[in-house]
């Protein structure tokens, strides 16, 4: 078997290959597959074939040729990223070639001695991530430029006139390349359109959503195609569906929550718990195929901006007739849950429903209730479910769930786009109340439905892969360096031995940089169609089901269920998995976008507000140490900011690599992470995203 496998590799050396592939190309007969796949899981453990991020097998390269994604940071060198678990590799400023920040390249490597710290040269551009820049114009004598983020490239950009377009500096364009140039000439790229004055806060979203290609409204035929759902659709599923309306049902949502996604209701038995986890039908209104599930599909989630949001459904779904919204029948699928004292599942099922949401809370109406007890038709139900979620959560620490808490900026706006304030969010225990039961009905819906007849079945899942050990490896040292008073003995490698390090931070003022650091140590959670288990959540089997109106996956696992619920094959197995990689694949690539679109949206807004307080002092933490300084995150805004080394007039100072930290030469003052400093705000770059500090004493 491993002869077999590692000779039909070699052959096609040039390939990629997913499981099922190798299955059927290899003539792999059923009873010999679970021998396969072990001398092919033994086979990657050796190092003899790689696995790539989306689950593909290969031989290594042999040629010290590699493909990936180049990240390029302000300073001009680059990483590439590549699809397998190799180290990121170094490319230099004079080694980048043509390629920028974001393309797909082919790289050769350098003969190295540390197998970690891998360099290479590019050698060609296989694909570009993109022929269309969204920046900004300035004026270079008699030329045009444009510099974009995150990086602009160090041969730059140059802007040609189109006609009926007037350019001058500061305005935010739309510009399609027309000549990539070389390695030592621009890029040439003409102006396709004005999104307006980039100096001005009120141009931040629109900028935001053009650089990104998101769209706020939705295709004609779209439109059209939600025209034939009204209330009667509702009322017309009414004998079809079981009647749960006459259940105490409440939702819990944000103050400015436009959308109701979810809903719950709970009885107290006599023996444990009676929890029903609402789900808005969303599968019922957008059919397979049609135009409107296309868009949702491409779509794939909702992206949130302080300034408005880019629903992946129209809005007369999203916040309407989808939405589970107060004192209305509304389409649901409902998970009913039955449980014991000690939280353990007795029971439970999935079915379409028809509810009446008789209460729309927010999270403070219910953190206010159950903190005065004050009187309210749902105290008894709110203190059954505060009851469930501190259960739930005791649980989920048993397995070794690990339990983030960092907080999020909230920005204030002032009508000219300027935050008025920025405040950390805070975790309530109504937001505890709503997670528990929320990853409860996922965890539950994934081990549920994922299998049938001692079988696995085509699904989708939420997965989080164990870290790299060699983060976790610089995640051990930088505590060791700290000297923080955290046991080791725990195996970070483990979601119960990262869970352990974390709660032994207790209180220490380290605690919210630590968990940062970690957070970063770890792979990011994805979709995929196999169960590897959730790392953090230290689940075995995850899914999302909570969250249709925003996220395509859910609406898959919607759909997978109710094909289940009804007993109905319209698709076989085979048929269904190449529909449901599509959708996975899309949903990854358009979440990350996401992330990264509100990233820097946030990161704008932070940096117009720092903008008003130039000359002002704050105290802060140092949150980052690197060789030209170290970055400072302010403590009641968390907007960051750097201090470089030549602001430390007092003595010369260098990095210390080994401790993280900065020293001083003569009189050995150390700045290293975690210090409390205080800083004044001395300037704000747009262009490179980035605000700059000084020690205020």
């Amino acid at each position: 078997m491993r002869d077999k496998i590692l000779t039909f590799l070699r052959n096609h050396d040039k390939n990629r290959f997913r499981l099922r592939d190798l299955i059927r190309r290899l003539k792999i007969h059923p009873r010999e597959r679970q021998k396969f796949k072990a001398v092919l899981n033994s086979l990657v453990e050796e190092g003899v074939i790689r696995i790539d991020r989306e689950n593909r097998y290969a031989i290594p390269s042999e040629s010290g040729v590699v493909e990936g994604r180049l990240v390029v940071v302000q300073k001009g060198f680059g990483f590439v990223i590549t699809d397998d678990d190799r180290p990121d590799i170094f490319i230099s400023r004079t080694n980048l070639r043509d390629a920028i920040h974001g393309d797909r390249v082919r790289v050769q490597l350098f003969r190295q001695r540390e197998v970690n710290r891998l360099r290479g040269r590019i050698t060609e551009v296989v694909e570009r991530k993109t022929s269309r820049f969204i920046g900004t114009v300035t004026r270079e004598k008699n030329d045009f430029r444009l510099t974009i983020t995150p990086v602009t490239p160090a041969r730059g950009i140059r802007v040609v006139k189109t006609k009926g377009i007037t350019l001058q500096s500061n305005l935010t364009v739309v510009a399609e390349v027309v000549d990539w140039g070389t390695s030592q000439t621009p890029i040439v790229a003409a102006v396709k359109s004005v999104i307006g004055d980039a100096n001005d806060p009120a141009n931040d979203f629109r900028i935001i959503l053009e650089k990104y290609d998101f769209r706020a409204d939705f295709p004609a035929e779209v439109v059209h195609y939600c025209e034939r759902y009204s209330e009667s659709t509702i009322q017309n599923q009414i004998t079809k569906r079981k009647d749960l309306r006459s259940l105490k049902t409440c939702t819990i949502d944000p103050l400015e929550a436009r959308d109701f996604d979810d809903a719950l209701s709970i009885e107290k038995t006599r023996n444990g718990y009676l929890l029903y986890v609402h789900i808005a039908d969303v599968s019922h209104f957008v059919n397979s195929g049609s135009p409107l599930d296309r868009e949702a599909f491409n779509r794939s989630t909702s992206v949130y901006f302080t300034e408005g949001v880019v629903n992946m459904l129209p809005e007369v779904l999203a916040a309407d007739l989808c939405s589970l919204k107060p004192h209305t029948d509304r389409l649901a699928m409902t998970a009913k849950i039955v449980l014991d004292e000690k939280v353990n599942v007795l029971a439970f099922k999935v079915f379409p429903s028809i509810i009446r949401n008789d209460c729309r809370f927010t999270y403070q109406e219910v953190e206010d209730i159950l903190k005065e007890q004050r009187s309210h038709p749902f105290l008894r139900e709110l203190n059954t479910l505060g009851q469930l979620s501190r259960a739930l959560f005791e649980q989920r620490s048993e397995w070794g769930s690990i339990d983030f808490d960092i907080p999020e900026p909230i920005f204030t706006l002032g009508e000219e786009g300027i935050p008025r304030e920025i405040r950390p969010s805070e975790r309530l225990r109504s937001h505890r109340i709503v997670e528990e039961c929320m990853l409860l009905a996922n965890r539950l819906v994934a081990e549920h439905y994922s299998r049938h007849d001692g079988k696995d079945v085509p699904f989708v899942f939420r997965i989080h892969e164990k870290p790299k050990p060699e983060n976790v490896e610089q995640f051990i040292q930088l505590i060791r360096r700290l000297r923080l008073p955290i046991a080791i003995e725990y195996d970070p490698t483990t979601s119960k031995g990262m869970r352990g390090i974390l709660a032994s931070l207790g209180d220490s003022p380290f605690k919210g940089l630590i968990e940062t650091v970690a957070l970063r140590t770890m792979m990011k959670a994805k979709y995929a169609i196999t169960p590897h288990g959730h790392f953090g959540l230290a689940f075995h089997r995850y899914t999302h089901f909570t969250s249709p109106i925003r996220r395509y996956p859910d609406l898959m696992v919607h759909r997978l269920i109710k094909q289940r619920h009804y007993r109905r094959k319209k698709e076989t197995d085979a048929e269904l998995i190449p529909a449901l990689q599509a959708g996975v694949d899309v949903a990854n690539e358009m979440e990350l976008r996401a992330l990264e679109a509100e990233r820097e949206y946030t990161k704008i807004k932070q940096l117009r507000w720092l903008n008003e307080r130039i000359g002002e002092s704050y105290p802060g933490i140092i949150s980052g140490v690197i060789q030209i300084g170290f970055f400072v995150e302010l403590e009641e805004s968390l907007v960051e900011g750097l201090v470089h080394t030549d602001t430390l007039e007092d003595d010369d100072y260098y990095f210390d690599e080994d401790h993280y930290c900065l020293r001083g030469r003569r009189l050995k003052t150390v700045y290293q992470l975690g210090d409390t400093v205080k800083v004044r705000v001395q300037s704000v770059s747009f262009e490179k995203l980035r605000a700059n500090f000084v020690l205020a004493d």
